[in-house]
C-alpha cells in the first residue's frame, strides 16, 4: 500500500513530464539543465550562492552642495516686490532707452 501511494505522489508531481524525466532533472546533482542560467546577483543568493559584488567606495574631494540659502523674511520679500524677478533677474535684452533714460 505504502509503495503505491509513494508512486502515485511521485507521479502527481511530475506534472506533465514523465518519472524519468521528472527524476532526472530533481536529482541531477549540477542542477536543472534544462533552467535558466543564472548570472544576476539576486539569483546567485536566491540559490544559495554568494556573488561577487563591486565595493562602493567613497568619493574624493567635497561632494556635498554648499551651506543652505536662508530663506527671505518678509520685508525682503516687501522690497523686491517691485521688481520684475526679484534682485536676480537681469534682462536677456539691452534696454530699449539711451543711458540714463527710463521708461517713466
Amino acid at each position: 500500500m505504502r509503495t503505491r501511494l509513494v508512486f502515485v505522489l511521485a507521479l502527481l508531481l511530475s506534472g506533465c513530464a514523465s518519472e524519468q524525466r521528472f527524476t532526472l532533472d530533481t536529482l541531477w546533482p549540477y542542477g536543472n539543465p534544462n533552467g535558466p542560467r543564472v548570472h544576476s546577483e539576486t539569483a546567485l543568493r536566491a540559490l544559495g550562492k554568494t556573488p561577487y559584488v563591486v565595493p562602493i567606495v567613497p568619493q574624493a574631494g567635497d561632494v556635498w552642495p554648499g551651506p543652505v540659502q536662508p530663506m527671505p523674511t518678509l520685508s525682503e520679500i516687501q522690497n523686491d516686490a517691485n521688481l520684475p524677478l526679484g534682485q536676480d533677474y537681469t534682462p536677456s535684452l539691452p534696454s530699449p532707452y539711451p543711458p540714463g533714460q527710463s521708461s517713466q
